[in-house]
């Protein structure tokens, strides 16, 4: 005998409800096959869920086309180097005698070493920029001669271009993940509101019998599945 399976994905809940809706609707006459209330909320919620998924699917699809957004990897490097450029300059500035050692802590910097710090990730960038923008300001609000080559304006141009870029690009992976979270909190009662419209769908039609019955079951998206036997005797009846 087939059985019935809850739908397993958010596309197949959706044409599960679809299709109770739609065909409780013949001609512009309801069927009475769900009730009322089943067949108001189950269309109230299809739309809901519906825009939910569209979000989700939206963002996703975005944020992979900004993957490899050859403009955002443009400005990232852009900002790397520049960031790294001023803290080179910066530790000549201080071997010729220009700039005190002792500023390099303005900066964020040890003051017993000229490396440059690892700017290999974006959140590398985003600190260490900010860390040299602020020590500059600092070190020059105290009578410092500026740094050229770069200068700090240009330095803070680069730097505010591509956290504009970035700060997009975290809100969009905010925007994806509440729309993930809401279609996760809505996944029961779109099961709730399905595993009922077929109850009903089923009762409506227990009068028919056989093949009979599950053709018109399925036309209000019932959803059944041959259990392993009786799929083993099919196959060895072709």
């Amino acid at each position: 005998m087939p059985y019935r399976r809850l739908p397993k994905t958010d596309q197949a809940r959706i044409r599960a409800l679809q299709s109770a809706v739609e065909s409780s609707v013949e001609n512009g006459v309801f069927t009475n096959v769900l009730t009322h209330n089943t067949y108001h909320r189950a269309k109230d919620f299809l739309q809901r869920f519906s825009a939910e998924v569209e979000v989700y699917k939206g963002c996703v699809k975005e944020q992979a086309s900004k993957r490899g957004n050859t403009e955002y990897e443009a400005a990232l490097k852009k900002a790397r180097m520049y960031v790294s450029h001023f803290i080179q300059v910066l530790s000549m500035c201080i071997m010729r005698g220009e700039v005190a050692r002792s500023k390099r802590s303005y900066y964020g910097l040890p003051e017993d070493e000229d490396t440059v710090p690892n700017l290999f990730s974006e959140s590398a960038v985003l600190e260490w920029g900010q860390k040299v923008m602020d020590g500059e300001r600092r070190r020059q609000g105290e009578g410092g001669v500026p740094i050229y080559n770069p200068t700090m304006g240009r330095v803070s141009v680069v730097f505010d271009m591509f956290k504009e870029k970035y700060d997009r690009q975290q809100a969009l992976q905010q925007r994806t993940a509440e729309a993930l979270q809401n279609i996760s909190d809505m996944r029961f009662e779109a099961d709730e509101i399905i595993f009922e419209a077929w109850a009903e769908i089923e009762k409506a039609f227990s009068s028919f019998q056989g093949e009979a019955r599950l053709r018109k079951c399925a036309q209000y998206g019932v959803i059944y599945y041959d259990r392993p036997d009786r799929k083993r005797k099919k196959e060895q009846g072709k």
